[in-house]
């Protein structure tokens, strides 16, 4: 493991404290074994089973993929046929994504926004919203982003989300055992952002990193629910799931190559959901 990083001078803005993180870690993603970029270069795809299957035919479909990161899932999107635009906060992660697209050659318009921002500079007339995978944790107000989303999908568009289950919050995280990390030592429901401080990185753990610092936010599956149907939306569908693309609780073990799940003989609990609504 390297040696401790540098803090960077703390900022204020909670948004802005979360945006210098992302933008430092986009290369260290592009590079790790997490996200596997030479698999999507060669042609394949970085979408799991799950979400291609529940997405199902996408194609000539004009799509507008939130929090994008780097694009892989983006381009994964656009291969399946989708007229694709990923959104993301982070400078470096959107320049990241032209400069992947202009590799593989995939068709892929990437605009640098905030969530709320993207009816206004990514368009109103999207057939369908995606967003997948961590993505949650890191909206301060629920509501706006189901506004936005609403304002961003053509009348009778659908959105789609794949998320870890937010009962993954409440459980022990401290231990190689996965019976012992499931001690409740949480509250299910937190008000205001959870500040954090971790030097660390979830794609390469021993990637010391400068901008420590992440506040976070727990939207309980009836929170994110209400909120879409607040905005218009019209929910097709709510799924729970015994499995999950990284492990959420440590001490679950790999499924296959893309899921996580408990150990065999330990209680199966939802460790991730997925949903579907549409624009009424």
């Amino acid at each position: 493991m390297t040696n401790s990083p540098t803090p960077v001078p703390p900022a204020t803005d909670p948004t802005e404290i979360n945006r210098a993180r992302w933008d430092e870690v986009v290369d260290i993603h592009i590079a790790s074994e997490f996200y596997d970029v030479a698999e999507v270069k060669a042609g394949g795809s970085s979408l799991d089973p799950l979400i291609q299957s529940e997405l199902g035919n996408i194609s000539g479909q004009k799509l507008l993929h939130l929090q994008c990161h780097f694009g892989l899932d983006t381009l994964s999107l656009a291969r399946l046929g989708a007229q694709v635009t990923g959104l993301d906060f982070s400078s470096n992660a959107i320049a990241a994504a032209r400069k992947l697209a202009s590799e593989t050659g995939l068709d892929a318009t990437f605009v640098e926004c905030r969530v709320e921002q993207a009816p206004d500079l990514a368009g109103r007339d999207f057939d369908i919203v995606f967003t997948s995978w961590g993505v949650l944790m890191w909206q301060p107000d629920i509501n706006l982003w189901a506004r936005a989303i609403a304002a961003s999908l053509a009348p009778g568009g659908r959105f789609y989300l794949a998320e870890g289950h937010p009962i993954l919050w409440i459980f022990e995280d401290r231990h190689a055992s996965y019976a012992e990390n499931l001690k409740i030592v949480r509250s299910y429901f937190l008000d205001g952002p959870q500040n954090w401080d971790n030097p660390y990185d979830y794609a390469e753990p021993d990637v010391a990193l400068t901008s420590y610092k992440t506040n976070e936010w727990q939207h309980g599956i009836g929170e994110v629910v209400t909120a879409l149907a607040d905005a218009g939306l019209r929910i097709d569908f709510l799924h729970e799931h015994d499995r999950l693309v990284w492990p959420g609780i440590p001490g679950m073990v790999r499924q296959d190559k893309d899921y996580f799940s408990a150990p065999e003989g330990a209680p199966r609990l939802p460790f991730s959901y997925s949903l579907s609504a549409r624009k009424l």
